[in-house]
C-alpha cells in the first residue's frame, strides 16, 4: 500500500529497477487489472524455471482460496518509510528506529533475512555504543554494520 506521506521522488523502472537488496523496502507503481494506477510494496520472487527472478507482490489469502502472486509491469519505484535525515539535521546524534518504521534505504542494507528488530544511523566518525553490540537488546543475536552512501554508519540489530 502506498503511503500518502512518502515525499520521495519516483524513479522510472525503465531507467533502472531497484537493487535486489531493496526487495520489500520499495513501493512500485503499476496499472491494475481494472486499468487504474495502483501501488504496492514489492519484492523479488525467485523461480527455478525460465522466469528466473521477478519483482512482484502477493494478494488474497490461502484461507479464502484466492491467494496469488502478481507480477504486473512496474512503471516507477521509490523507497518506503520516512526520509533519511540529512547529515546536517542529524548532527552528532544517534538515530534509532524500530525495523518497520525505518527508512527503506537503510533497511535495504540488511543481511539478516527477516529477523531484524532495530535500525540505527550513526554519524560517520561515531563509535558503536556498547548498548548496540551483538548480544544486547538492540541485537540479541547479531548486529551488522554498513556504510550509508554519505559515509554515515548504519547498524541493524537482529534476533536471529
Amino acid at each position: 500500500m502506498s503511503s500518502p506521506y512518502n515525499l520521495r521522488a519516483w524513479r522510472e523502472w525503465s531507467d533502472a529497477p531497484p537493487p535486489p537488496n531493496a526487495a520489500w523496502n520499495v513501493e512500485a507503481e503499476y496499472v491494475d487489472e481494472g486499468g487504474k494506477l495502483a501501488h504496492a510494496v514489492v519484492g523479488l520472487y525467485h523461480y527455478a524455471d525460465e522466469r528466473g527472478s521477478l519483482w512482484g507482490f502477493s494478494v488474497g489469502s490461502y484461507r479464502d482460496g484466492d491467494y496469488k502472486t502478481m507480477h504486473p509491469k512496474l512503471h516507477r519505484w521509490r523507497y518506503v518509510g520516512p526520509l533519511v535525515p540529512s547529515r546536517e539535521a542529524q548532527g552528532c546524534a544517534i538515530l534509532v528506529w524500530r525495523w518497520k518504521e525505518a527508512p527503506g534505504e537503510l533497511r535495504a542494507l540488511s543481511c539478516h533475512g527477516g529477523d531484524e528488530d532495530w535500525v540505527a544511523l550513526l554519524p560517520a566518525d561515531a563509535e558503536q555504543p556498547s548498548w548496540m553490540w551483538s548480544g544486547s537488546p538492540f541485537g540479541c543475536c547479531n548486529v551488522s554494520e554498513d556504510r550509508y552512501e554519505d559515509g554515515r554508519i548504519v547498524c541493524i540489530g537482529a534476533h536471529a
